[in-house]
């Protein structure tokens, strides 16, 4: 069953299921009281009015923030928070002199609030204090003990239903060298999707580093060749910087294809420099480490030479001998020997671990059983084609109200997804950099992709770049009339396709005018560029043309049957 285009049109379904469906995307990501009062409010909203009330219907289109798109300002200014959090702090402290000691049963939040209103004398909202404790991590000041407890170690693997956990993680190999794209000896790393329930090893591939675009590509490998049951998954990658940046494609992944009752990935990071979070596949890098000789022997002949290394082993630094072979890593890649790895880890009977208990099964098997008691959902291609766009580095930038970006000592001009950004006042975003274009994304941890930019005039220099990526319609328009001859004006171009050109109608009206543009070639006695400029304004003419032509006012069109 393909899962690919559910959600891409739902308004043919009855108004009920729409508001279920729009409903689920608005409370998805929250949890407890928050998640119960949501849905309880746009639910009594709908049964009054019988209408879709309109932040359900922007959730649809991926906008959250209510407050933040409506210029309102903050809940609690700079003085209260600071205060608040001050006070907070210093209230765990029995000797400090910011605040007085309360015992750990009265640091309620409520105490809090009622304290804060007499310091400030107004009113503050309790819920904007909820939310600070969240955002400034102050609970652990608020559960701090009085008085030092012993913690209870736990001695065991807790045990997680098939399917429930994902974890993601890599593993720099110890004993051998290959070469980079420059030539340099450099250690490869693997990364790796393991399912805690099973232990089963979805994908791994080859890599020399965790960065983002390698977290994003082997995600989107994920994604194609696994069959996924219709529940909550949680997703725990390492907290290394290139995993953070998953955030952005598992929010564009629930947008698209999670439905109530079905499919959603939680992301579930793990803490930072807390590998136990992620005991199961840390667990097995012993043996990948192993396999490392495999690969080694296998590849005896192309053996340059051996030098000195370090591993370190309970805080102790051990000598060891590293290994250097003389091949790339996509001639490593070719070989396909990490699916070997993967098939003997899955295919074979292992002891594991779970509740202090251990017990023997093969992975492979406990998956299949899972797999075939439910009634999993594929992915295509076509659903995570726009993941790639997700794993170029981010950078701050500003969209202006005339919807250009400067970056780069260049100007950019948007050309795809204008009407995501105000024409009142300029909008703060993420930006990536790809070839001569923007990617341009919300400015939060796990924004969306709002739309492309392009720059005023192409690079002098062709760039050509590792991945390639879908051209927007403005860049299929401009290599459709630099075929025919005609020197492109991109920003002339990018006005055309804001009043609604499209490549279907470019190419019409090319064809149907193409005899007159053909007489500039003959009549005008013109260098070439001269006479590629000329055409290309007689095209834009005949855009202005055909849109004058075509043009209905919007109250024109209802009286018409």
């Amino acid at each position: 069953m393909t899962h690919g285009n559910v959600l891409q049109d739902i308004s043919n379904l009855p108004l009920d299921d729409q508001f279920l469906i729009l409903l689920h995307k608005k409370i998805m990501n929250k949890t407890g009281s928050a998640k119960r009062r949501t849905k309880k409010y746009y639910t009594d909203q709908y049964r009054k009015t019988g209408l879709i009330p309109a932040p359900l219907l922007l959730a649809g289109r991926g906008i959250f923030e209510g407050r933040k798109c409506s210029g309102r300002p903050r809940s609690l200014d700079t003085r209260v928070r600071e205060r608040f959090i001050e006070m907070v702090k210093a209230s765990v402290d029995p000797i400090g002199k910011g605040f007085i000691f309360i015992t750990r049963k009265a640091r309620t939040i409520k105490n809090y609030h009622l304290w804060i209103e007499e310091e400030f004398n107004k009113n503050i909202s309790l819920t904007a204090l909820r939310r600070c404790v969240k955002a400034e991590n102050l609970k652990p000041y608020l559960e701090k003990p009085d008085f030092d407890e012993e913690v209870v170690v736990k001695h065991c693997f807790n045990a997680e239903p098939v399917f429930d956990l994902i974890q993601v993680d890599g593993c720099a190999f110890r004993y051998l060298k290959i070469r980079d794209k420059n030539g340099m000896w450099k250690k490869p790393q693997v990364i790796e999707f393991y399912d805690t329930g099973s232990r089963h090893m979805f994908v791994l591939d080859f890599y020399f580093s965790e960065s983002s675009r390698n977290a994003v590509d082997l995600f989107t490998q994920f994604l194609l060749s696994t069959p996924f049951p219709e529940k909550k998954i949680r997703l725990r990658p390492d907290n290394a910087k290139g995993f953070l940046n998953l955030k952005r494609s598992i929010n564009a992944l629930n947008l698209k294809h999670s439905l109530p009752g079905g499919f959603y990935m939680e992301p579930d990071f793990a803490r930072v420099c807390t590998p136990k979070d992620k005991v199961h596949l840390e667990s097995s890098h012993r043996s990948l480490h192993n396999f490392e000789i495999r690969i080694i022997k296998a590849f005896e002949n192309k053996i340059v030479t051996t030098e000195p290394g370090y591993v370190f082993k309970n805080g102790k630094r051990e000598k060891i001998t590293v290994t250097l072979l003389d091949m790339g890593i996509e001639e490593l890649r070719k070989h396909n020997i990490l699916e070997t790895y993967r098939k003997e880890h899955n295919g074979l009977k292992h002891n594991f671990s779970e509740n202090g208990m251990t017990t023997a099964w093969i992975p492979e098997q406990k998956l299949e059983n899972y797999l075939s008691e439910v009634s999993p959902i594929v992915f295509s291609s076509s659903d995570v084609k726009e993941f790639v766009k997700y794993g170029f580095r981010r950078i701050k930038a500003t969209v202006s109200n005339s919807g250009t970006i400067t970056f780069g000592n260049r100007k950019y001009y948007i050309a795809e997804g204008a009407e995501n950004f105000s024409q009142h006042k300029s909008t703060k975003v993420y930006i990536s950099c790809f070839a001569n274009k923007l990617f341009i994304f919300e400015y939060k941890d796990d924004g969306l992709l709002l739309g492309e930019a392009l720059c005023q005039k192409p690079f002098e220099k062709p760039v050509y770049p590792e991945h390639k990526i879908e051209s927007n319609e403005v860049e299929l328009i401009a290599k459709f009339l630099e075929q025919q001859g005609m020197v492109i004006e991109r920003v002339s171009l990018i006005e055309k396709k804001g009043n609604g050109l499209t490549l279907v109608a470019a190419k019409e009206i090319y064809n149907r005018n193409k005899r007159r543009y053909r007489n500039f070639l003959l009549k005008l006695n013109q260098p070439q560029e001269k006479i590629g400029i000329a055409m290309f304004n007689a095209f834009l003419l005949d855009c202005e043309r055909q849109q004058r032509k075509t043009c209905v006012a919007p109250y024109a069109s209802f009286g018409e049957k």
